[in-house]
């Protein structure tokens, strides 16, 4: 995209600002996914185009219709629908995809591929402790092709480079499938030399996405983040920028005041990478601009703290009855979705 913003072609009404629509996808029939993909291809599209591909893989790595679980008929049906083959289910728990723990779908067309890692599921205490981990811990350097083995920083740079340093929650989180994810991208790249991999994720599953991108050197592996929190300090965004990657970037996209792009809290601890977002205002359209700044972070914070109501320990039925505070409701990945098809 060249130009520093774009003014949304139709405006489709979102869904109940309600807690019930911040945790879980549209019930099924209010939401279409991938409804624009037919005149619009990922492969020859722009970056708003890919991110509309990649917001829709994230919000369908939930599987779910609102609370309930999608069945695999009902999760690959959409994938085919899209012109998308299911490669591969990815877990901790290789028996049941819906275990606590990491997860993502690996899934590929003729010209391209998408890897979406899930999100925070509600209830999932595993995520949760994921979320909350916020300590800082030594990344070691995988950056190489993913077809030839990993490689590790050499003796010079470990020496004489800053550290990086990365959430140990998002790291341990990646850690329990990262064999998988190194394997099915490395096949995958064998088959398909030239063909585009995108990386992407809401949330959690953003933070998910990032480090993926991290740990590849590949020019043709992009990454695409919906309301992804900061990863790492100043030394892993080099990781992630064109001056040390070459890969196609990270497309991070923030949706007004979603309070998940905001922490971490900025500091010289944790820094976004790129500082730049692609931001919806109220009206939805999309500008770029700079969100790495603390005194956002804590007017955002203080805003949706005052929100939140008193109890959240409802029957899961009740949520739908619940009002999410502004800074959460922005977070919905549905919002995502439609925000983005709006500007297709």
């Amino acid at each position: 995209m060249t130009t520093t913003f774009v003014d949304p072609k139709r405006n489709t009404p979102l869904l109940k600002d309600s807690l019930k629509n911040l945790f879980f996808p549209p019930e099924q029939g209010e939401y279409e996914y991938f409804k624009l993909a037919g005149g619009n291809p990922f492969a020859q599209g722009t970056s708003i185009v890919k991110a509309s591909w990649a917001a829709d893989a994230a919000m369908l790595s939930y599987a779910r219709y609102g609370t309930r679980r999608m069945d695999d008929n009902e999760f690959e049906r959409i994938l085919t629908e899209a012109g998308l083959k299911l490669l591969a289910k990815i877990g901790n728990d290789k028996d049941n995809w819906n275990a606590p723990g990491t997860k993502a779908f690996f899934a590929a067309a003729d010209d391209f591929a998408i890897m979406a890692f899930r999100g925070t599921e509600f209830g999932d205490k595993t995520d949760a402790y994921a979320d909350l981990d916020i300590l800082l811990v030594h990344e070691p350097d995988y950056r190489a092709s993913v077809s030839p083995p990993l490689s590790h920083l050499s003796m010079i740079e470990h020496l004489f480079s800053a550290p990086c340093l990365v959430h140990r929650g998002f790291q341990g989180a990646l850690n329990q499938v990262w064999g998988q994810v190194h394997q099915q991208l490395a096949d995958y790249r064998r088959r398909r030399p030239d063909a585009e991999i995108c990386i992407t994720g809401h949330s959690l599953g953003g933070a998910l996405a990032v480090l993926t991108y991290s740990r590849c050197s590949d020019r043709n592996i992009s990454a695409y983040t919906f309301g992804c929190p900061r990863v790492g300090n100043t030394a892993f965004g080099k990781r992630v920028l064109p001056d040390a990657n070459p890969g196609k970037g990270h497309f991070r996209f923030v949706n007004f005041d979603d309070l998940v792009a905001h922490v971490p809290l900025e500091s010289a601890l944790y820094r976004h990478a790129p500082a730049t977002c692609y931001r919806f205002d109220k009206t939805g359209r999309l500008e770029l601009e700079n969100d790495d700044e603390l005194v956002q972070d804590l007017a955002v914070l203080g805003e949706t703290i005052g929100g939140l109501p008193k109890d959240l320990s409802s029957h899961i039925q009740g949520l739908d009855q619940l009002p999410a505070p502004p800074g959460l409701v922005d977070h919905s990945p549905a919002r995502y979705c439609m925000r983005l098809g709006d500007c297709v």
